[in-house]
């Protein structure tokens, strides 16, 4: 009855370290809808550059060898309305209709948006597309994104850029400049991004307030992962549990040579049935009802639990051949 209990332990271990990973999955996931896609290395480049932001992109698409970015530059009065420029790199958003901006946009003649669920700027549609209304013109709406529960992007809008397009209303100094890309990692492409924005100084991205200086600490999900590791320790002790009768039941026998070698064996079988089969009824469960995105730190728990498990049963009942 201990090893079946221990058996199903085991199995509800598997399963919450799965529904823990989804968890965290999801936080992560959450903040990064509410980066807009941008990844951790996003930084806000600091100038007081009067150049204008369609003057800009067009100095930064004559620019050669330069890594992938995005860079999207957001209304100091407003950071619900960005103007987004890409160069080799998208950052795709969740659509909830339409499509998203690909590369050919940000070498239109015409600029187009992407406006969250929530946006507070109405849209005009008098047939089947919509407009709104930005820097006193009509824009096309060719899609919305949406996430649930990730306010800042249910309320953003983001219009693209492009070299080919006509001047904007903005200048580098009425917005806040956040890059994004290979290009930050790259010193060479940063140096170049940054000497034609006349950027002075740069801070990581948080997207908290207007300006993005408030930079507080978030829930990325750590809590989830400190359970995992609690989880994963739970396994250990209970593999020990097994290993207990496991062990009595082969030091009171009075068995010897190969008859001895046989039963204990026998025993490393049984222990490994207990311990093994749950981990793959707890794998197909997971995988059947649980969404996960990082796989990889899931099978990663899994291999190293049942790497552990095989190895604390094969220690202990040869320690016990040993000492006898």
């Amino acid at each position: 009855m201990k090893k079946i209990i221990s058996s199903i332990v085991i199995f509800l271990v598997v399963l919450l370290t799965g529904v823990a990973i989804s968890k965290s999955d999801s936080i992560k996931y959450n903040n990064t809808m509410n980066r807009l896609g941008m990844s951790e290395e996003a930084v806000v480049l600091h100038t007081k550059s009067k150049k204008n932001l369609v003057t800009a992109v067009q100095d930064l698409h004559a620019r050669k060898k330069v890594s992938s970015y995005q860079l999207i530059f957001f209304e100091k009065s407003n950071s619900d309305i960005g103007y987004i420029y890409s160069h080799g790199k998208i950052n795709k958003l969740p659509i909830t209709s339409g499509r998203y901006f690909s590369l050919d946009d940000f070498t239109s003649q015409i600029p187009f948006a992407i406006q969250g669920k929530t946006s507070d700027i109405e849209a005009y549609k008098p047939q089947s597309q919509a407009y709104i209304k930005v820097d006193n013109r009509y824009i096309s709406v060719i899609g919305n994104v949406g996430f649930d529960g990730a306010d800042i992007l249910n309320s953003q809008t983001l219009v693209s850029l492009s070299p080919n397009q006509p001047k904007s209303k903005y200048h580098l100094n009425q917005v806040t400049t956040v890059l994004d890309g290979h290009a930050v990692s790259n010193k060479e492409s940063l140096s170049k991004i940054k000497k034609v924005l006349h950027a002075t100084s740069m801070h990581k991205y948080v997207p908290q307030t207007d300006d993005f200086n408030d930079v507080e600490a978030t829930n990325n999900g750590e809590l989830y992962l400190v359970g995992i590791v609690l989880l994963f320790f739970l396994i250990v002790a209970v593999d020990f549990y097994i290993l207990v009768p496991l062990k009595f039941d082969l030091s009171r026998s009075n068995l010897t040579g190969d008859l001895k070698n046989n039963y204990r064996n026998g025993l490393m079988i049984r222990y490994l049935i207990y311990t093994l089969l749950p981990f793959a009824v707890g794998f197909a469960a997971v995988n059947w009802k649980i969404a996960i995105i990082s796989h990889g730190t899931f099978n990663l728990f899994l291999i190293v639990s049942m790497v552990i498990t095989v190895a604390i049963g094969l220690s202990q009942i040869f320690f016990t051949k040993r000492s006898e």
